[in-house]
């Protein structure tokens, strides 16, 4: 009974965290928001409460020190089906280092779909397309500095704009994972998307300028419009997991059955505090089954009358064949009045 009594404790610390009053709204102050998006089914199925789940491959984007204790080749990709025809895609792969730890290369990249482009003279469309360009690639190294303690990062080279219009960036990620060695608890911090702003360029900035309009002498000059920098979503996430059931169960051992909550606190710079939680239940080491719930945000604040994500829910079938070891992973995803989305991975190991 103490045990539980301690495990609800600390995740009511989280939350009573995630719910403390932010009196100045930063919603649409940062570029990239691509970047917030979410990679993999599994973490999509736990309400995005991954920062201290260990031995994804997608700890490429939640924490990259969670790579350090794979111990196989690992290549993982999945697929986001998002609301108006978007989809967000990641692929990473993981080569362990033995004793020296494990890097990693990732990519993310969000599809907008062909646009048709609209103007003034032609409100109805003028038969010629544009997409919306965003994507991140990025390279991990990540090691265990103790027995219990990983810490990993990531530089990543940022890109997004829409036809002759471009935005670059360089960002970091660092994070750490600790087996805290207390009721089986991991806890997992990370700080993700620290760098420098963007700025959109290109020639379609590039005007004809009459500085003296008033003379029909005048000769045009070639001008740039001005664009103005946007920062990063500089994102801090820090979270809590522990097998309740299970190898390590805090409350019953088992061989054939696993049981492990995660509870995520989840600070973006340009939006409301709040947590993410999830619950995931395995079987045999075969089938998996989750739940969670996305963006408990603050009290009486207007985020909670526009939130676009709540509850989350999915599953997963896994197999070894010694030689190999595959996974697929499905997760269903409420975003409220934008709709629902449908995020499917696969995982192979070798």
């Amino acid at each position: 009974m103490s045990r539980i009594i301690s495990i609800l404790l600390i995740f009511s610390l989280i939350g009573i965290a995630s719910s403390r009053a932010q009196d100045i709204n930063r919603v649409g102050t940062a570029a990239a928001q691509f970047m917030k998006l979410g990679a993999g089914a599994r973490a999509g199925a736990l309400g995005e409460a991954a920062v201290s789940i260990p031995g994804d491959v997608t700890s490429l984007y939640w924490n990259p020190a969670g790579i350090a204790s794979i111990d196989r080749t690992a290549f993982a990709a999945s697929r986001h089906e998002l609301y108006v025809d978007l989809s967000f895609n990641f692929v990473g792969i993981v080569q362990p280092l033995g004793t020296n730890g494990s890097i990693g290369a990732s990519v993310i990249y969000l599809d907008s779909g062909e646009m048709e482009i609209t103007t003034l003279d032609s409100p109805n469309g003028t038969n010629c397309h544009f997409s919306w360009e965003a994507f991140a690639i990025g390279l991990t190294y990540s090691r265990y500095v103790t027995d219990r303690l990983r810490l990993g990062g990531t530089i990543k080279y940022i890109r997004e704009g829409a036809y002759h219009l471009k935005a670059h960036a360089l960002a970091i990620d660092v994070g750490s994972l600790l087996d805290t060695g207390v009721l089986g608890m991991k806890l997992g911090m990370c700080l993700s998307n620290f760098g420098g702003p963007m700025r959109l360029a290109g020639p379609s900035l590039q005007v004809q300028n009459d500085r003296l309009n008033n003379n029909s002498g005048t000769v045009l000059k070639d001008a740039y419009l001005k664009t103005e920098e946007y920062p990063l979503p500089l994102i801090f996430r820090l979270g809590l997991s522990t097998q309740l059931v299970g190898n390590e169960g805090q409350l019953m051992n088992s061989e054939n059955n696993t049981l492990t909550i995660a509870v995520d606190a989840y600070d973006p710079m340009d939006a409301v505090l709040r947590s993410n939680l999830g619950i995931e239940y395995v079987w045999n080491s075969i089938l998996s089954l989750r739940a969670g719930y996305r963006g408990i945000s603050v009290e009486n604040d207007e985020y909670d009358s526009y939130n676009t994500a709540s509850y989350t829910f999915g599953g997963g079938i896994q197999y070894d064949f010694n030689v190999a070891h595959i996974e697929f992973d499905y997760a269903f995803t409420d975003f409220n009045i934008l709709g629902n989305g449908h995020l499917f991975s696969i995982v192979l190991s070798f």
